[in-house]
């Protein structure tokens, strides 16, 4: 199973994070939690990403019963390294708790837009 879709969200959700990054260095006076909080969040969000490619390339292969336990540890462990990611942005004066949470929606937020252009350029033929 390739994995050319989920390398193209994290490039573009990488070009984003950088595009986001370099705004707020130019407008934001005490800038340094607020872009490691950012980076954090987003580095975090593509890592899990990929790593919910390779549980759903994995669980494919089991039975539907293995596969369901699987998918469900997988999930529950993502979950947990969400909250640890959190807390440590939470404890951390360095970073920015709001701008990791949304560095962590980064990818998400990357999947929604990247689909709807897809929908409105298929809707006008081809156009944009």
């Amino acid at each position: 199973m390739k994995d050319r879709f989920t390398n193209e969200y994290i490039a573009i959700a990488f070009g984003v994070m950088l595009f986001a990054s370099g705004m707020m260095i130019l407008l934001i006076k005490n800038w340094k939690p607020y872009v490691g909080g950012w980076v954090f969040g987003c580095l975090i969000a593509m890592a899990m990403f990929k790593l919910m490619f390779f549980t759903f390339s994995r669980a494919v292969e089991k039975t539907e019963r293995g596969a369901s336990v699987f998918v469900g540890v997988h999930y529950f462990l993502r979950l947990t390294l969400y909250a640890v990611v959190l807390a440590v942005s939470a404890k951390a004066e360095y970073l920015s708790l709001a701008t990791t949470f949304f560095g962590l929606l980064s990818i998400k937020y990357v999947i929604l837009i990247r689909n709807m252009f897809d929908y409105l350029r298929s809707k006008k033929g081809g156009r944009f």
